[in-house]
């Protein structure tokens, strides 16, 4: 029982963080995220440090509210490929286009110096 207890602890803690981020990116106070989603400032406080789990129907509610994919709130600390480039995908989405370019550029050559250290 207490490695299913660590686990959702864990869970709670990278999707408050997750949750932390957006809302910072969006530039809102825990109040104005609590009143967008018809909730409390401490059910937003008890998201946000992991305490608490949202139902599966509010993780919904929260994902559309801040205006990201659902499993960008889940996908904190998968090691799955697919994961980890949505989560990249993710920090530069709401970018310019040409900052984009630079980029991809950037970790395209990134990505070329370190392949030959495998």
């Amino acid at each position: 029982m207490a490695v299913k207890q660590k686990k959702l602890s864990t869970l709670g803690v990278d999707l408050g963080n997750n949750i932390l981020e957006r809302r910072l990116t969006l530039g809102w106070t825990q109040a104005e995220l609590a009143e967008r989603l018809g909730v409390d400032t401490t059910t937003i406080s008890r998201f946000e440090r992991g305490s608490n789990l949202p139902s599966l129907l509010r993780l919904e509610e929260l994902a559309n509210v801040l205006d990201i994919p659902l499993s960008a709130l889940m996908g904190a600390s998968s090691s799955h490929n697919h994961d980890q480039s949505q989560k990249v995908f993710g920090w530069i989405a709401e970018l310019k286009e040409d900052d984009k370019e630079f980029v991809f550029r950037i970790l395209k050559q990134l990505s070329a110096h370190l392949l030959p250290r495998r």
